[in-house]
């Protein structure tokens, strides 16, 4: 979706921006999301600046409070850009951030040297944010229960054409949303669109799922992100076996994890908007064959 450009913005936004920031010399505006807000890099005398804003009662904009409330808590050994203002004016939540020159995408395919760097960057979030730093954030059974819906809602009435279904449904009925629970601060949403590549460092965006859990469930959720990246299923998991805690991960929690996460994909492939409808369809066949994996060496073990 594109952004809107800085001039749409109301002037009481952009005059509170100069006012703490200096003389804005240029404006870039940036790839916009699935939010119809504000994404733009300003040039300013003291340095480069990311400002992301949307109207206070869109619906993201619980998502952009949150965020507003986890950055500044973050320690210093997370990578992710400081927020340096966050507030409301003129009826818009605008945040702030220290702007990160990019080299290039992050590219997390097989072979990739992001992939490595990715590893690393997940064992040091888990590290650094076990126990939560103190970020006000809900415990992520709360965001699972979100993704519950939609499943539930498709294994109530199953298409004809829904692979794996009695998979599907045996391993919903074995999570236990209890076995995700956890003290570590979760950022939950990582792949490539909140990841950034910097000289020497990758760096984590948007936190606007954040939510304390289980450090495991992290790993969990990023495996179907690196099986659609091009990774196998057995790849992605010796990946993921590289950070300690998700060797202690519960096998059952774990698969119904998976289910639900690829259920909700497959929910929005066939229901959701038209035109996110086919990366969802692309996101659920990588869970699908993460589901199909975890059955086979289940059946083995």
């Amino acid at each position: 979706m594109r952004s809107m450009d800085w001039e749409q913005l109301p002037g009481e936004v952009r005059t509170t921006i100069a006012d703490r920031f200096g003389p804005i010399e240029h404006v870039t505006c940036m790839p916009g999301g699935l939010t119809a807000s504000a994404s733009v890099r300003l040039h300013t005398l003291g340095g480069d600046l990311f400002v992301k804003a949307l109207p206070e009662g869109a619906p993201s904009a619980p998502l952009y409070q949150r965020e507003q409330h986890v950055n500044p808590v973050l320690p210093s050994a997370v990578p992710s850009p400081r927020m340096l203002w966050g507030g409301h004016r003129a009826g818009w939540l605008v945040l702030v951030f220290q702007h990160i020159e990019t080299t290039r995408p992050v590219d997390l395919s097989p072979r990739s040297p992001d992939v490595p760097a990715l590893i690393e960057t997940v064992q040091v979030l888990g590290e650094t944010l076990t126990p939560n730093p103190g970020a006000q954030v809900p415990p992520v059974a709360d965001n699972v229960a979100f993704l519950l819906g939609r499943a539930d809602r498709l294994l109530a009435d199953p298409p004809a054409d829904l692979p794996l279904l009695d998979e599907y449904a045996a391993a919903r009925r074995g999570l236990r949303l209890e076995a995700l629970a956890g003290d570590t601060l979760l950022h939950a949403d990582l792949h490539e669109g909140n990841l950034l590549t910097a000289p020497g460092r990758m760096h984590v965006i948007d936190w606007g799922l954040a939510c304390h859990g289980a450090a495991w469930v992290e790993i969990a959720l990023l495996i179907p992100r690196l099986i659609l990246a091009g990774h196998t299923p057995e790849q992605a998991e010796d990946l993921a076996a590289r950070i300690p805690v998700w060797n202690a991960a519960p096998f059952e929690a774990v698969t119904g994890l998976a289910a639900v996460w690829s259920l909700f994909r497959e929910f929005v492939a066939r229901y959701g908007p038209e035109h996110i409808r086919a990366s969802r369809a692309a996101a659920a066949a990588a869970g699908r064959a993460w589901m199909a994996y975890r059955g086979s060496y289940s059946r083995i073990s």
